[in-house]
């Protein structure tokens, strides 16, 4: 069979009534919600945390926090002007120290599922500091850019470096900007940090996937060339035409259950459907069953639950 990795994010702090709020600011309530979530469907792997805003809120940038959603970046410390910051993050930086010490607890405890450290892309990163000028910035000032992504590039490195340190089994980098650019763009600005990236998180033994939400088509197989062992979708792309493209380059693609018409709306028997027929398009070679993305926040457990039964 093919493996089977819900990308837990908000949603689980359903599982033991909290909000998302709560529960990303509160490591012994996101280690319960993780444990339940673990229980009740049965992956093979999974994230100990899902927020693509945790370097950012240490590098300056402000938050706006949620009951049913990841908090939000909503001020950016470049916002008047592209400047490359000197700073740094360290194992003890805001909530930094929380989540290393849930990976740690979460690998103790369920040993035998594969944990996904996922840091925030660096392309995405840059965007939280400057904010939406970083895409005219690609046109009116493409070294300035390069500068900031590649900067942004060796801090979640940094911090890919933590989480292996805290029993993480694969490194993720989630990306959604991605989809937001042309084949060119990325080749400009975001291949060779990348290349760097995926070469880093390999020459220390540990597998690789480059994670992109949103409609990232045109950017498959240039995400392909930088060299991760696995590439992750969203629901918007045609995996069975993707996996064309991954298999070219021997790297696995995992995805793509739709976030909302099934997984949150849908009902369980629309979840086993959905998941019965996704592996029998794709097979076992080359395939994790996934979500295109993280869960959304009122999907019902249920839905999972169908999933995790139909994978096995």
């Amino acid at each position: 069979r093919c493996p089977w990795v819900p990308y837990t994010g908000a949603q689980i702090a359903n599982l033991k009534g909290y909000t998302a709020a709560e529960m990303f600011r509160d490591g012994d309530k996101l280690f319960e919600c993780l444990i339940e979530a673990e229980r009740q469907y049965c992956p093979d792997g999974m994230p100990p945390v899902f927020d693509l805003q945790l370097e950012a809120e240490v590098l300056g940038c402000e938050l706006s926090w949620y009951d049913n959603s990841p908090p939000t970046v909503c001020s950016h410390p470049l916002a008047d002007g592209l400047a490359v910051p000197a700073r740094r993050l360290t194992r003890s930086d805001g909530r930094i120290p929380l989540v290393l010490d849930v990976m740690r607890r979460f690998k103790a405890a369920r040993p035998d599922v594969a944990m996904y450290g996922l840091v925030c892309g660096p392309f995405t990163l840059a965007s939280h500091l400057r904010g939406t000028d970083i895409f005219m910035d690609m046109y009116d000032n493409e070294q300035g850019v390069k500068e900031l992504v590649g900067y942004c590039e060796e801090v979640v490195r940094e911090l890919a470096a933590y989480y292996m340190e805290a029993g993480c089994d694969i490194i993720a980098a989630v990306d959604p900007l991605v989809s937001q650019i042309s084949p060119d763009m990325f080749e400009t600005f975001l291949s060779e940090p990348y290349v760097r990236f995926f070469k880093a998180i390999r020459a220390k033994g540990m597998p690789s996937s480059f994670f992109v939400c949103g409609d990232a088509t045109k950017n498959i197989e240039n995400m392909c060339k930088t060299g991760p062992d696995c590439v992750a979708i969203d629901e918007n792309i045609n995996i069975v035409e993707a996996k064309k493209i991954t298999d070219a380059y021997n790297i696995t693609i995992s995805g793509n259950l739709q976030l909302t018409i099934t997984m949150l709306l849908g009902t369980q028997q629309d979840n086993q459907k959905a998941a019965l027929e996704l592996m029998e398009a794709m097979g076992t070679r080359h395939f994790i069953l996934a979500p295109g993305c993280d869960v959304p926040f009122d999907a019902p457990a249920a839905n999972l639950i169908g999933e995790g039964q139909a994978v096995h």
